[in-house]
């Protein structure tokens, strides 16, 4: 393999503006070119590194998982899409894809943030031999963050394994889930590395900054371009949700999901149709004491840094 580059991974999380620093990167990415980095596209990354860390994991918890990848194969497959990408020498190299830790339907299976995380993490980091220099994250408050993962889970979902409201909100609130603990895995599984995380609730206080943080001192972020959005995903809106699972009660969860599109174009998120909240005020008091909790303990964990307004 070629001498490796400065290497920074953008891991997620979910639901945090993954798409939108994404698409950022993707659309500036001849300007990334010019001043030495290099942005990986989430498809390529997805394809070539997380789904056959997936593949290889699956199997390896005992899942019957298709197609079976074993642990030599597994490393020279991502082997060979790393030596690729190390061999146009770039300076810095921006590697980004949301499921480095799991899917939002292991959220909302089980009520817990990423079953099977440690292991994926671990045989993620594994693919890097030399480690990598810096992880950056999003982290979201768990109300909205299992709201919007219930969202993103009936986009997909047959069924056979759907999941209702009341079982997701139970468990959530039974399993107390932590952000902190998962941070605690990638700083296990890349050491060396430097972590950093920001709150979803602050992204739009400082997008430039984090971007800026992610291509690092070569790149004048303020001249970046927005992305057009040309195939943005609609979010479908709680009324839209809510009329879903009322159809799923009542002529049952096969049927139902076959109208999902049509339901969320009839009551499309927007001015008249709002978000999609399951909490009542109660669950949704408690979740947001547990996130800032954790927030504060993140704060003060010394392998961690918070990127917080005004800080950068």
């Amino acid at each position: 393999m070629s001498q490796r580059p400065y290497i920074v991974l953008h891991g997620g999380f979910h639901k945090t503006a993954t798409s939108h620093v994404q698409s950022m990167l993707a659309r500036n990415s001849k300007m990334l070119e010019r001043a030495g980095v290099h942005y990986v596209h989430h498809r390529d990354t997805r394809k070539r590194l997380t789904v056959p860390v997936q593949c290889n994991v699956y199997n390896s918890v005992g899942m019957d998982w298709d197609p079976k990848i074993s642990d030599e194969e597994l490393r020279e497959m991502t082997g060979v899409f790393l030596s690729e990408l190390f061999s146009a020498k770039p300076g810095r190299l921006i590697l980004s894809d949301e499921n480095m830790a799991g899917h939002c339907g292991h959220c909302v299976k089980r009520g817990v943030l990423y079953r099977w995380r440690r292991k994926l993490i671990e045989v993620f980091a594994e693919q890097f031999p030399d480690g990598v220099d810096e992880v950056h994250l999003g982290l979201r408050n768990y109300a909205d963050f299992f709201a919007s993962a219930y969202v993103e889970y009936l986009r997909s979902v047959t069924g056979q394994w759907f999941v209702d409201e009341r079982i997701m909100r139970r468990q959530v609130m039974e399993n107390m889930p932590s952000w902190h603990n998962i941070l605690k895995s990638v700083v296990t599984f890349f050491p060396g590395a430097r972590v950093y995380v920001w709150k979803y609730e602050d992204f739009r206080k400082m997008d430039r900054e984090i971007l800026a943080n992610l291509c690092g001192p070569d790149v004048d972020v303020s001249a970046m371009k927005e992305p057009k959005d040309r195939n943005k995903r609609p979010t479908a809106s709680g009324r839209a949700v809510y009329e879903l699972l009322q159809l799923i009660h009542k002529e049952g969860a096969d049927y139902a999901l076959d109208q999902r599109v049509a339901l969320q174009e009839q009551y499309p998120r927007g001015k008249e149709y709002g978000g999609y909240d399951p909490w009542t005020p109660a669950e949704r008091a408690h979740l947001t004491r547990m996130y800032e909790r954790d927030i504060d303990d993140i704060r003060a964990n010394p392998d961690i840094t918070l990127i917080e307004p005004g800080q950068v």
